[in-house]
């Protein structure tokens, strides 16, 4: 029988756990400066406004052509984004708008694009529309919607396990959340309801490997009475180290046909998952794991550290 992880590997995780918890904190520490310097391009999902997907047939078109077209339909913040593949030659236009004049600004944007390209040279392939007060709305909502299920998740562990599993639990998947958000903000792709999803997606996903592995810790504990946590701890997460790989290999193939194949239209939600299983896998094996030796020796307990 084919096995990645053969039975009896016992690689030393815990002797290491500083070193990986440094990785984590300088990954950790970076995305904050990206999020709170560069900020991210929110889409119209949380801004309000118009966004306008179009195709132009005439490759010569550049994204600088078609912001200053746009200079026309109004003055203040344009945005305007290359989409997709570069030979589809689409791009993302959007502009910010109250709640009464967003149709007259989605008709000014097409009369003005059908006067500076000529109407045959390009195709309007999606519009959307949200007034500014929904989109406020929607932010806040989607940011609630992951604080409430961390805090859940917090609960759960709690009373499915112990206290002490509870907050490396929660730790593991803040850190994910963090540097999914930190690498959207450092790449500029844009934040919407689908990329809340995807963050929704990745904390339930890192919290299935998690509680794998948190389950045999448990298990161990009670074979291996006397033995040091750190040793229990090892043994655990060598045992399922293969289901572990094996898991994020399978799902991981699969979110990247997503991201392939997907079209633009999920493109963001796949890169999102991508980001967040890579670093919720990592989470569960070198910060969830080595967190409970930390929560063992501020709230004490039977057993060693060491």
């Amino acid at each position: 029988m084919f096995t990645i992880v053969k039975p009896g590997t016992n690689f030393d995780f815990m002797s290491k756990k500083i070193l990986f918890l440094s990785i984590s904190g300088i990954f950790i520490i970076f995305s904050f400066i990206l999020i709170f310097t560069k900020g991210f391009v929110y889409g119209i999902d949380f801004t309000g406004g118009v966004e306008v997907q179009v195709k132009f047939e005439n490759k010569e078109i550049r994204t600088a052509n078609v912001r200053t077209a746009m200079k026309e339909v109004r003055t203040g913040d344009i945005q305007v984004q290359k989409f997709g593949d570069s030979e589809n030659n689409e791009y993302l236009i959007r502009l910010e708008g109250a709640e009464d004049e967003l149709d007259d600004l989605t008709k000014k944007i097409e009369l003005t694009l059908a006067e500076k390209f000529e109407k045959e040279s390009f195709e309007i392939r999606r519009v959307d529309m949200v007034g500014p007060k929904v989109g406020h709305e929607l932010r806040r909502d989607g940011l609630f919607s992951v604080l409430y299920a961390l805090l859940g998740i917090l609960i759960y562990v709690a009373f499915r396990f112990d206290y002490k599993f509870s907050p490396g639990a929660v730790l593991a998947l803040i850190h994910d959340v963090i540097i999914t958000l930190g690498f959207f903000s450092l790449v500029g792709h844009q934040i919407t309801l689908s990329t809340v999803a995807a963050l929704l997606t990745i904390v339930g996903y890192s919290l299935n490997d998690t509680i794998v592995i948190y389950d045999r810790i448990r298990e161990t504990m009670g074979k291996l009475k006397g033995t040091v946590l750190s040793g229990v701890i090892n043994k655990a997460v060598n045992e399922t180290l293969s289901r572990t790989i094996l898991t994020t290999l399978t799902t991981l193939l699969v979110v990247i046909m997503l991201l392939i194949f997907g079209g633009s239209v999920i493109s963001d939600f796949a890169l999102a998952l991508l980001v967040g299983m890579i670093a919720g896998t990592y989470s569960t094996v070198f910060i969830a794991s080595p967190a409970l030796l930390y929560m063992e020796k501020i709230w004490g307990g039977s057993r060693k550290n060491a």
